[in-house]
């Protein structure tokens, strides 16, 4: 099975996909919905499917270029973060990870409050995965990685997307560098 949100590549917001392979049971949550071989109920949001198979058209034909000035962008903050913030600490390996993704511990801070500071500013980060949000416990991820709980508590995920520019990038640094300031 695969699961998408559309946002997620620039699609309308409140419309996504669902692939199941052949011959996976599901149990439908809804009763009706006859139209959809009784997968689903209710009236199909064409508008935002229609938004979606274009989105993903356009991420197909655009796939490298976009990959490559994400992945720049990602590098151009981490190697700004590491020069600037001595307490940082990358979570994970500088390459391998997903391309526009970045997350740093920040020694002795709390990533809730870092992130409140951060959102005063206008700068949208998390603490841990998007699924994980409201739960105040440390990423699982990064425990398993070594981290302890407290430099998993203070950790900052940061995500880039195509209409972030290195000006972005240098604004959010130095209001991480800022926010860091305040709370020691």
């Amino acid at each position: 099975m695969l699961s998408l949100s559309g946002h997620k590549l620039y699609a309308p917001k409140g419309i996504g996909a669902l692939y199941i392979k052949n011959g996976i049971k599901i149990e439908k949550l809804i009763d009706g919905g006859h139209q959809e071989r009784d997968k689903r109920a209710g009236t199909e949001n064409v508008p935002g499917m229609v938004g979606l198979g274009k989105a993903c058209e356009i991420a197909r034909n655009n796939l490298l270029e976009s990959m490559e000035y994400l992945q720049e962008l990602r590098d151009y903050y981490i190697n700004l973060v590491e020069k600037k913030i001595p307490i940082a600490i990358l979570n994970g390996s500088r390459k391998l990870r997903v391309t526009s993704n970045s997350n740093f511990s920040f020694r002795g801070i709390d990533g809730q409050s870092l992130i409140l500071k951060l959102d005063a500013k206008g700068i949208c980060a998390s603490g841990g995965s998007a699924c994980s949000a409201g739960d105040s416990s440390p990423s699982h991820v990064l425990k398993a990685i070594g981290l302890s709980d407290e430099m998993a508590k203070g950790a900052l995920r940061v995500t880039f997307g195509e209409s972030n520019t290195k000006e972005d990038v240098d604004y959010l640094v130095e209001s991480i560098e800022e926010a860091i300031r305040e709370l020691s």
